[in-house]
């Protein structure tokens, strides 16, 4: 990204926000107006990843916080992208998704898509997801087999990935 465009941003963030600050209101209007990905999705996207936007967990997100997550949900390559989405995913942070991190992510891509994430909706998709993503012997994904099994299903990527 050049450095003109990183300054318009900051610029007009900055009118918007003068605090430097967001809200996730302010984040999704952002989004919205900055981004080319499909704004039926933008919504769900942006309530599901404003967590992992404020990186200092104080509730807002910042310039530089926005900036990266919005370079690495729409500019990034795809395996920066899927790092990204793993990173969302992990809720716990602990380096894994285990399977209460699979039904919560399954629930959120069921809803997204226009459901209402009830778990007998979820069954076919965790199975798919599951199988493609290799567990390892705990029953965790680990974020390696979840970058590498996205990368090979275009259709698993576009539904747990939106922004890829």
């Amino acid at each position: 990204m050049k450095s003109s465009e990183i300054t318009n941003w900051f610029n007009e963030l900055k009118s918007r926000c003068p605090n430097g600050k967001m809200t996730k209101k302010d984040m999704l209007k952002c989004y919205k107006d900055l981004s080319t990905c499909d704004m039926d999705k933008v919504e769900h996207v942006v309530n599901a990843i404003y967590q992992a936007f404020d990186t200092d967990k104080d509730g807002k997100v910042d310039f530089k916080e926005f900036a990266i997550g919005f370079l690495l949900t729409t500019k990034g390559s795809i395996e920066e992208k899927l790092d990204y989405t793993f990173q969302i995913y992990d809720i716990d942070k602990d380096g894994y998704i285990d399977q209460s991190e699979i039904d919560i992510m399954a629930k959120y891509v069921l809803r997204m898509l226009g459901g209402n994430g009830n778990e007998g909706e979820s069954v076919e998709l965790l199975k798919h997801f599951i199988a493609a993503c290799h567990c390892n012997e705990q029953g965790l994904i680990t974020k390696e087999n979840f970058i590498q099994a996205l990368s090979k299903n275009e259709l698993l990527r576009q539904l747990l990935s939106p922004f890829t």
